[in-house]
This record gives C-alpha cells, sequence and structure tokens, in this order.
C-alpha cells in the first residue's frame, strides 16, 4: 500500500524517513515539531498516513520487515526527494544490514555497529560481565533436567515474540540462547544517551501477555511508573551508564530488567527509540528534538520534573476481524487500521491510552478500553 496526501512534494525536497514497524509515534512527534516526514512501515495505518507526507506498507516478517520491499521503497522515496535523516524502531533494530543499504545524510539513532554488538548475546552477555552488571544465568547449549526452568530466547525478536517455552532440543545459531526463568516483576527504563552520560526519562512496569502455546511474554503495554525503592532506580541508572559507555549508545535507548528479591538483573538493552517512547513525548515533540540532539551533536539537556502519569496498551484480535467502514474509534485510540483491513488472531489491532492519579487506575483504566474495543470490533464474548 502507498499512501499519500493530497499535493506532491517538490522534487529533491528535504524530509525525514521514519522506517519502523509501526512508524506513528515518531511520525507524529516530527510532524508536530514542524519536519516533513516519509514513513515506510508494517500497517500504514491511519494515523501514521495522516502525520506523514508519503507512508509506504512494507510486509512484516518474524524479526522485522521484509529487506527487499524496504529497500525498494526508500529507492522510489530517494526518486523524489532528499532524505535528510532516518529514524527507526524496532525494525531495523535486528537488521542492521538494512540500515547499512540506506543512503541518508545521517541515522538518527544508534550506529549498526552498536546494533550488532548489542543483539548478539555472546557479546552483550560477557560486557555485563565486565561490567559486573547481573542477569539471570545463560547457557548456548540444550540443558539437562527440568527444561521447564529455562526459556529459550532470540535476540533478534522484539515484543517478547522470541521468547518462548525451553523446548528438550533447539537449533541453535549465534542469536538464540537460554535464559533461568525469574519470577519477578518486569520493569525498563527509558533514557537518552549522548555516548557517554544518560539523562534518565522515567522507569516503567512492563505488560506481557500470552500469544499461544508456549509463547507467554507478547508485550502488551506499559505505564510510566515503577514500585521500586530509591537504592533500585539508583543501581539501574547505573546500569545504563555503565552500557551507554560499552556500547556507545546515542539517542532513545530503553533497557529492560527483572526485580527478584529486591536485586535488578538486566534482561536487554533496546538501542533504539523504544515502545515507551510515547509515554514520555510532548504534543509539540520535544523529545524527539531531545533524540536528535543527543544523536547528532551530543547534547543532553537538563531533567526535568516528575513526567506526567501515562499508560498505553496494544488491543490484540481474539479471532479474525475485518474492520468495518464508519467505524467510531474512541480519541483515546491511535494506530488505527483502515476500513475493510482483515486483522488476524494475536495480531494488534490498535493502541489505547490512558492517564490518572495512580497506577492502579490507570491499569483498570486501559483494561477497560481494550475490553471495549474488543468488544466492538470482536463480539461480547471477548476478554483482554
Amino acid at each position: 500500500m502507498h499512501s499519500r496526501l493530497p499535493g506532491r512534494l517538490p522534487r529533491g525536497r528535504q524530509i525525514y524517513l521514519v522506517v519502523a514497524i509501526s512508524g506513528r509515534a515518531i511520525a507524529e512527534a516530527l510532524k508536530a515539531s514542524g519536519s516533513p516526514v516519509a514513513v515506510i512501515d508494517g500497517f500504514a495505518d491511519m494515523d501514521t498516513c495522516a502525520a506523514a507526507v508519503v507512508s509506504q506498507k512494507v510486509s512484516r516478517t518474524r524479526f522485522g520487515l521484509d529487506r527487499a520491499e524496504v529497500l525498494g521503497a526508500v529507492h522510489r522515496l530517494q526518486s523524489e526527494n532528499c532524505l535528510k535523516g532516518l529514524f527507526y524502531d524496532a525494525a531495523l533494530e535486528s537488521a542492521p544490514d538494512i540500515l547499512d543499504a540506506i543512503a541518508v545524510d545521517s541515522v538518527i539513532g544508534n550506529s549498526s555497529a552498536t546494533l550488532r554488538r548489542c543483539k548478539d548475546p555472546k557479546v552483550f552477555f560477557p560486557a555485563l560481565d565486565t561490567k559486573s552488571i547481573p542477569y539471570p544465568e545463560i547457557r548456548f547449549k540444550p540443558v539437562r533436567g527440568d527444561s521447564s526452568l529455562w526459556l529459550l530466547k532470540n535476540s533478534r525478536s522484539t515484543g517478547g515474540m522470541g521468547v518462548t517455552a525451553c523446548p528438550e532440543q533447539f537449533v541453535h545459531d549465534q542469536y538464540t540462547y537460554l535464559q533461568r526463568k525469574m519470577n519477578g516483576i518486569n520493569f525498563s527504563l527509558t533514557f537518552l544517551a549522548n555516548g557517554q552520560k544518560i539523562k534518565a526519562l522515567g522507569f516503567n512496569t512492563l505488560w506481557s501477555r500470552a500469544s499461544g502455546p508456549g509463547k507467554p511474554y507478547l508485550y502488551q503495554g506499559a505505564v510510566n511508573q515503577a514500585n521500586l525503592t530509591e537504592e533500585q532506580r539508583c543501581t539501574v541508572l547505573d546500569y545504563a551508564t555503565r552500557l551507554t559507555c560499552e556500547f556507545d549508545l546515542v539517542g532513545l535507548n530503553s533497557i529492560d530488567f527483572i526485580l527478584d528479591n529486591g536485586q535488578a538483573y538486566v534482561l536487554e538493552i533496546n538501542p533504539r527509540i523504544p515502545a515507551t517512547y510515547g509515554l514520555y513525548e510532548t504534543r509539540h515533540g520535544n523529545l524527539i528534538k531531545e533524540h536528535m540532539d543527543a544523536c547528532l551533536h551530543a547534547k543532553l539537556s537538563p531533567a526535568k520534573g516528575t513526567p506526567h502519569l501515562r499508560a498505553h496498551a496494544i488491543v490484540y484480535a481474539t479471532k479474525p476481524v475485518q474492520v468495518p467502514i464508519g467505524f467510531n474509534w474512541p480519541l483515546w485510540t491511535a494506530d488505527r487500521p483502515r476500513p475493510k483491513n482483515v486483522i488476524q488472531t494475536n495480531e494488534p489491532i490498535c493502541s489505547v491510552f490512558a492517564g490518572g492519579q495512580n497506577a492502579a487506575q490507570v491499569r483498570a483504566m486501559v483494561c477497560t478500553r481494550k475490553k471495549m474495543i474488543l468488544k466492538n470490533l470482536c463480539g461480547p464474548e471477548n476478554k483482554s
């Protein structure tokens, strides 16, 4: 699907490019900051098309986007426009070769070399050892004994899609490994970095759901509040600073960690604009401008006050559904699919948002809104 708003860009006009699984949040922020943007992503939903001058849908794959389709879309854009900067999300995190192949004036994010190092478990975990940063025990070969104590992970996957129950046998490659299960709560830290220092934006509590047998950890959403002690927060901030120096992280990033018996264990770095980015962005796109300053000028602005309490959640289809023409989308939704789009079971329908006075209130509001969307689209018997 190739979508263009009315009117035509003058040949050679400078625009930013977003390559993303879902480019809506980045595109809206760039538009709000006064910058025209083209988006190549896996949905080309109504909100993305409204924010972008050009929106191109490409096929999604297990680990991101179809390489040939992305590069073909970039080539078509370059025939009419000057792409002055590239923004990306998880789509390129596991595909640094695509990042290398896109010729733009500047990559506004981490380099392909940083992505390769962060996503190679035989580089990442030894770096944690060197920095004395704890993480759940890992193995690169099948374990003897009770396999239910372990998870099989693939470092190229995002959003929990590559986390499965541990089989007795598995095909090992450079991206797969086993990690011992922990029963704690999953959190993340969203931060800006300039290669040496960080600016913390906030700690988040992460939500997940099962997406089928043996796949229990599909990313469901987050709230930008976390029940952590001051000591635990300082510890994770220190980890983020050490890893920023180790991997030369720039711009927006996040670290996922699990809290078990009061100890924070690092799970992974997300070396790109993270899913929690939208919980901290302003209506004027101030955070995307800070991301640009950090990437291009190594500039970090002074920390501000506590962010407003916000949460978002992804609504997944509980059965195949076709979006009706004229469906009334509430104002608290985004990533809204086009009419007549067919959405398969466990595929995302849209995102819902909420704010409030405390995390419990916000979580309840998010759950209610998810149920409302599912009831109206999939039928009253469905649950979130």
